[in-house]
């Protein structure tokens, strides 16, 4: 193959390269927002919670301020307050509703087995509803757990039962919305769930939620009458990419076809007689010498088994000749690309 041509195949395979990988971005784009509008119609949402908690101790001759310490004997406690609050902003109006739902249990499970031995849900409040319309929820709210009491139960119970327990008194707050926008024509909800764990121990680490932020956008749905356009885009640019491949395996072996046979069958050629090879620079004069012409190299071999087989490229990747002197005759045989089969 000549240098220009070369030249001229790289250029469209990099031109098919280039636009490849743009038709492959935005296959992924379009495939990717078959369900999102594209006007791009979204709503910015910010959440974010919270949990926490004070105690307020027994009287004791050993802790004055609780505020000071990473763990409690659970005997010296008295109650928790239980503060928790839910925040969303919205950057455009919905309407719809949002359910707060708590509950307390006192859990104890086998040390043994891990089998759960008792299940007492101290506290549960039904399902409050509050019907938003704005931009902003903002719910606060506050429980206070009797510690001391729950712990009596617990105790008790492992008494009479006389079992071997790991008790935990949990304090679970779910908030859930469901509101709606009429910008992107679609419901937005979320549901989040803050806990405080207290181990039923004799030192006690209270262990609660961490406090939760996200930021996301919600996008408008894609119109029904619009889907069957990015269906068409989709398979289109499914059909671009399937045809880049096809051209760039039909260039590529074009670009290998024309002198690949040629050069495998030549280095074949030279390894398996590189004993007898001998390679020359240009072609001796042969003006005074019979010159015979042979059909294949198995042929000039023949003529000598003995002799060097000189060998010279007159065309790179294209021509080359081999030939045996054997006293005024010369036996040639043309290596031609052309009829390589």
């Amino acid at each position: 193959m000549s240098k220009n041509k070369k030249i001229a195949y790289s250029i469209i395979i990099f031109i098919l390269f280039v636009l490849f990988c743009l038709t492959s971005y935005l296959l992924i784009y379009f495939f990717s927002n078959r369900n999102v509008s594209i006007t791009k119609e979204y709503i910015n949402v910010i959440d974010s919670d919270s949990i926490n908690y004070t105690i307020k101790l027994k009287d004791n001759d050993y802790i004055t301020d609780s505020s000071k310490v990473d763990a409690y004997a659970s005997d010296l406690i008295d109650y928790l307050n239980i503060y928790y609050k839910y925040n969303s902003k919205f950057s455009d109006q919905i309407k719809g509703e949002i359910k707060v739902n708590a509950k307390g249990t006192l859990i104890g499970t086998s040390k043994t087995d891990s089998s759960i031995v008792l299940y007492n849900e101290f506290y549960k409040n039904e399902d409050v509803d509050y019907d938003i319309n704005g931009e902003i929820i903002n719910y606060n709210d506050e429980y206070r757990l009797n510690f001391s009491e729950i712990k009596k139960i617990y105790d008790s119970f492992v008494d009479i039962n006389k079992v071997d327990l790991n008790g935990v008194v949990k304090f679970d707050v779910t908030f859930d919305y469901d509101v709606y926008n009429e910008l992107i024509n679609d419901f937005v909800n979320n549901s989040v769930t803050l806990s405080i764990n207290i181990p039923l121990e004799n030192e006690t680490k209270i262990d609660m939620s961490k406090t939760y932020e996200r930021n996301k956008n919600y996008y408008a749905k894609m119109p029904d009458e619009q889907k069957p356009l990015y269906l068409a885009i989709c398979l289109e640019l499914f059909g671009a990419l399937v045809l880049f491949v096809i051209i760039f395996i039909l260039l590529i072996n074009q670009m290998r076809d024309s002198y690949s046979k040629y050069e495998k069958k030549l280095d074949k050629i030279l390894r398996s007689n590189k004993r007898r090879i001998v390679r020359l620079k240009s072609v001796p004069d042969l003006t005074n010498r019979n010159v015979v012409l042979v059909k294949s190299f198995e042929e000039l071999c023949k003529v000598s088994t003995y002799r060097n087989i000189n060998y010279v490229e007159i065309i790179p990747n294209k021509l080359s000749i081999f030939f045996i002197t054997d006293r005024d005759i010369t036996y040639v045989y043309n290596f031609d690309a052309k009829k390589v089969k």
